[in-house]
């Protein structure tokens, strides 16, 4: 067992050292990329050749020969490579976080209001168990207090209500 652990630790150390030179050449490549040449003579010509007339357009860029003396400077850290999940960002992982995931039947109350509201749409409506992913025990016992809540006026019946009406042609003779 200790010699497999050995052999493991061993893997592990060599699989830490190999992504450290990865980075490392990675994080090269990058600043050797960003970083600008000095050989001008590939062009064919230098800034002297560019015409006055270029910076015509009034605005109040410092491009009128005055060059800057700082310099942009990169740094780069190394950073430890967990593996797969560091290329994909939590929001674009899967499918949709679960609305009630972290919701116990003890934290249901109608005074949690903050709670009650994760629950609902923006019209107000109680969102289906399909929707917020619990149980139906747990979905029974939001809709019961959600509609306490209500009728103790701590939640409105409908939220961010916006009404439709049609636009009405006039004729010639209303006008």
């Amino acid at each position: 067992m200790k010699e497999i652990q050995g052999e493991a630790e061993e893997a592990v150390a060599d699989a830490a050292e190999t992504v450290a030179e990865a980075a490392t050449a990675v994080a090269d490549a990058v600043e050797a990329a960003v970083t600008p040449d000095d050989d001008d003579d590939d062009e064919g010509y230098d800034d002297a050749d560019v015409p006055s007339a270029v910076d015509d357009d009034d605005d109040d860029d410092d491009d009128d020969g005055e060059e800057d003396d700082e310099e942009e400077v990169f740094e780069y850290e190394e950073v430890a490579v967990d593996g797969p999940t560091i290329y994909a960002p939590q929001e674009v992982r899967g499918r949709a976080r679960r609305i009630g995931n972290d919701v116990r039947v003890e934290d249901i109350n109608y005074k949690n209001v903050s709670l009650l509201t994760r629950f609902l749409d923006p019209r107000g409506r109680i969102l289906s168990r399909r929707k917020t992913r619990v149980s139906a025990k747990v979905q029974r016992q939001v809709a019961r207090e959600i509609k306490r809540a209500r009728h103790l006026a701590l939640l409105p019946y409908t939220a961010e209500h916006i009404r439709v009406t049609r636009k009405t042609r006039r004729s010639s003779r209303q006008r």
